[in-house]
């Protein structure tokens, strides 16, 4: 069981701070919720594994909360996914020259 709430490290160990842009390299267990909510949530985080977004801020629980817009197909609109950090990859930001 894990404790919480969680260290705010990634799977690489680094810090994940507020505002930090994301990789998102796990999907979460969700096999403790019921049917219809594993339904509902798990094409959301199937839809974002892999790709990159920013943290929004972290919960009382120390998971990051991230906010996305899907733009097309049956997922479309605003979403919201409270993730561990550990399922997280720090993208180092790249600033032009």
């Amino acid at each position: 069981m894990a404790k919480f709430p969680l260290p705010p490290t990634d799977a690489r160990g680094r810090r994940v701070r507020k505002g930090a842009r994301v990789r998102i390299v796990g999907v979460p267990d969700l096999s403790n919720m019921s049917e219809a909510n594993q339904a509902e949530c798990e094409p959301i985080f199937r839809h974002i594994h892999g790709t990159c977004r920013r943290v929004e801020k972290f919960d009382r629980y120390g998971l990051a909360v991230i906010f996305f817009k899907i733009r097309t197909g049956r997922l479309a609109g605003w979403h919201s996914v409270n993730i561990e950090p550990y399922l997280l990859l720090v993208q180092r930001e790249h600033h032009g020259a």
